[in-house]
């Protein structure tokens, strides 16, 4: 950029020196007479074609660079475009992939879950069965249990009833002299032992 400024100072100076030139030239004191090429025009290119040689001479090199220099410029742009589009196009296979093996690992989880879901539901099945099983056991168990509670219970009420009638029939049956006779053969038989 600094050589491109001073090139452009250059250029406007010469450009003002054949301005400058070109206008005493044409003030040349000739009034009205006639233009001859030799006098008039011939002084104008001769100092047109030197600051044109100067020119060339002095922007010769800056121009060339400034091109060379333009050229490196484009030839550097394209050459890091190219090595952004070769990193995005990596990035985009690099994404693609994850996201293919994103899908890969999601289905498979999901089909994991299924399995152990599967798995789950079995074993809660089994163990709601083994529940059953056991609180069946146990009230069959508590049930034998309460029916020979029960039959324990009438075979005491039975024997209760047993005696209870059979004091009564004794009752009816014993005379007196049973019962002094009874109670004689208990005091013999209690005070034999002692």
């Amino acid at each position: 950029m600094h050589i491109m400024k001073k090139s452009l100072s250059i250029v406007t100076s010469f450009l003002g020196v054949v301005i400058a030139t070109a206008v005493v030239a044409s003030e040349g004191g000739h009034g009205a007479e006639e233009y001859t090429f030799m006098a008039d025009w011939l002084p104008l290119l001769v100092n047109f074609a030197i600051i044109v040689g100067l020119l060339v001479f002095f922007l010769r090199k800056p121009v060339r660079d400034m091109f060379k220099n333009r050229t490196a410029e484009i030839a550097k742009a394209m050459e890091d475009s190219r090595e952004a589009r070769e990193r995005a196009l990596a990035a985009l296979a690099e994404m693609e992939r994850k996201a293919r093996d994103m899908d890969a690992e999601t289905r498979t989880m999901i089909a994991d879950a299924q399995v152990r879901g599967e798995k789950d539901k079995q074993a809660l099945i089994e163990e709601g069965r083994k529940i059953v099983r056991d609180i069946q056991e146990q009230v069959k168990i508590g049930a034998d249990i309460e029916v020979q509670k029960a039959k324990a219970d009438l075979a005491i009420e039975a024997s209760r009833l047993a005696v209870d009638l059979a004091e009564g029939k004794i009752k009816e049956k014993i005379t007196g002299q049973d019962h002094e006779r009874i109670v004689k053969d208990y005091i013999a038989s209690v005070g034999g032992r002692g």
